[in-house]
């Protein structure tokens, strides 16, 4: 196949999962000689800036941003068409749900020759009523601009499918990989070293959640549920990995608790592998995802990991195997899984065995790369 022009378009490009699977996707297609250019708006973090390939050609919409704002979003619809009509590019792929929109649109205008979604998450799940049809309609309208859509879970394509957004032809599942070899080999060792915390961990049970602080993360629930566990087992520690505009709230809530002796927010890492290796019990209790990545580092670590049953999280997590599984509508589902990983030890020694021998070969970055790599060819080869 020839050299390909690809422009990839996300709203923002911070520390999580569907940022970073941008960028690795980017970072593939440049390395095996296409040219890629990267649209984002102005909310940016420097740690994922400094994973993106020299090669990739950053663009910046200052207008681009991820609250609706019908002036601001017309000026960004205008400005990546102008973008995309000069690089006249064979692929425009976006990510999200509002670069997904405007992005796709903006393609559709300009007539690019392939449009490509990736599908992260669900914006229409776990919202009000009004808010669930509105984006229903706009996800509708879009998918009939829409060639392929690339989701990072089979869950997200069933959600898809059985609202009639797309169809079973044009859907594909690629999951959203990273370096496994990383959270393999990691060593706990090294993770006591950087937390530079004057908590002792040498004899506490460890349980972690990765993630940005939003609320959909469920980072609130788990600091007043790990607050009811303590009464039981006032020797855990609760470790919380990640950054966001809920941080300092949740900073609060734990001082008003008085649990500054039990948690401890590490704010954004660059070596979360080596936290996962420090820990007994990992935590994914949000009310919506596409695939939580962290859930699958979490196994890649060899952890088992107490999750809320949202859609996806089945092709990976078996309950009572590798994890454990609580129903998001049960107040007290994530309270009761860990206080029996906690209060059982051979129970706790099987789920951690079961998340050791967990298959997670299909979630390598050389594979998601190659995947998407053959998908535009393969669209392109019938445009």
């Amino acid at each position: 196949m020839k050299k390909k022009s690809i422009v990839h378009i996300i709203t923002r490009l911070m520390n999580g999962g569907a940022d970073e699977n941008t960028v690795f996707s980017c970072n593939h297609s440049v390395a095996i000689g296409d040219d890629v250019t990267l649209l984002t708006g102005l909310e940016q973090s420097r740690e994922i800036l400094s994973k993106i390939d020299s090669r990739v050609q950053l663009v910046v919409v200052e207008d681009l941003i991820n609250k609706i704002d019908p002036i601001k979003d017309l000026l960004a619809l205008f400005k990546i068409k102008k973008i995309i009509k000069k690089i006249s590019p064979d692929v425009v792929h976006t990510h999200c749900s509002k670069a997904g929109v405007i992005g796709r649109f903006a393609a559709w205008f300009s007539g690019t020759k392939l449009i490509i979604h990736t599908i992260h998450t669900l914006p229409f799940v776990s919202t009000n009523f009004v808010k669930k049809k509105f984006y229903l309609i706009i996800e509708k309208i879009t998918s009939f601009i829409t060639d392929e859509f690339i989701n990072v879970s089979k869950g997200t394509m069933e959600i898809y499918l059985k609202y009639k957004i797309g169809n079973l032809s044009n859907h594909h599942v690629i999951y959203s990989a990273f370096d496994l070899d990383k959270f393999i080999n990691a060593n706990k060792h090294a993770a006591l070293k950087d937390l530079n915390t004057n908590i002792d961990l040498s004899s506490s049970k460890i349980v972690i959640r990765m993630g940005r602080f939003e609320k959909l993360k469920g980072y609130k629930e788990l600091i007043e549920t790990f607050n009811k566990i303590l009464v039981k087992f006032p020797n855990v520690v609760l470790i919380l990995v990640g950054d966001g505009e809920l941080l300092a709230e949740n900073i609060q809530l734990s001082k008003k608790l008085n649990l500054e002796k039990n948690i401890i927010f590490t704010g954004f890492t660059a070596y979360p592998e080596k936290i996962i290796a420090l820990s007994d019990i990992c935590i994914m209790n949000s009310e919506r995802e596409g695939l939580s990545r962290a859930m699958l580092q979490y196994l890649a670590g060899g952890k088992p990991v107490i999750c809320s049953n949202i859609y996806g999280v089945k092709e990976v997590i078996k309950d009572d195997i590798n994890g454990c599984l609580y129903e998001v509508n049960d107040p007290n589902g994530l309270y009761n899984k860990l206080l029996l990983l906690l209060s059982n030890e051979e129970h706790l020694n099987k789920i951690t065995a079961g998340a050791k021998k967990t298959d997670i070969s299909n979630w390598s970055l050389e594979l998601m790369g190659e995947k998407i790599n053959a998908l535009y060819n393969s669209s392109l080869l019938v445009k």
